[in-house]
């Protein structure tokens, strides 16, 4: 099973990043429109796996420098207006090592809460029902 997940992700991941290369800009981005673009293969559901990777290609937009790394700045950047404000707060969090930059390492480290929130019953996939109950307005 887990190598069929790993599969699933790679395979996701092809997929994935040049559709999200060629639909949106570096941010900012909306907590729906990430779960939404999530649904990489269209059936309606959104596993772990693909959030996951949605959040990864995510990251390698918004680092405008291609350092390997989120700045600030580019860290502010992903994030709409609505939550901009808490920037600095989030950040801290994220940035594990309090040296500055977000790594690749620390963003993947850190807890997929919008995804946890919207999974009502904690199966690690989210319905249609559930992302329709939890949409961030």
């Amino acid at each position: 099973m887990k190598y069929a997940q790993a599969s699933l992700a790679v395979a996701l991941c092809a997929f994935a990043l040049p559709a999200l290369a060629d639909q949106t800009a570096a941010g900012p981005y909306k907590i729906d429109e990430i779960i939404d673009f999530a649904d990489q293969n269209d059936d309606g559901v959104i596993t772990r796996e693909e959030f996951l990777i949605t959040r990864l290609v995510m990251f390698e937009k918004v680092d405008a420098d291609k350092s390997g790394g989120l700045t600030p700045t580019e860290f502010e950047t992903a994030l709409n207006e609505r939550v901009s404000r808490f920037a600095k707060r989030a950040f801290k969090t994220v940035d594990a090592n309090n040296d500055g930059i977000v790594s690749e390492a620390e963003w993947k480290a850190h807890p997929t809460t919008a995804f946890d929130k919207v999974d009502a019953n904690k199966d690690g996939i989210l319905t249609a029902d559930e992302r329709e109950a939890k949409r961030y307005r």
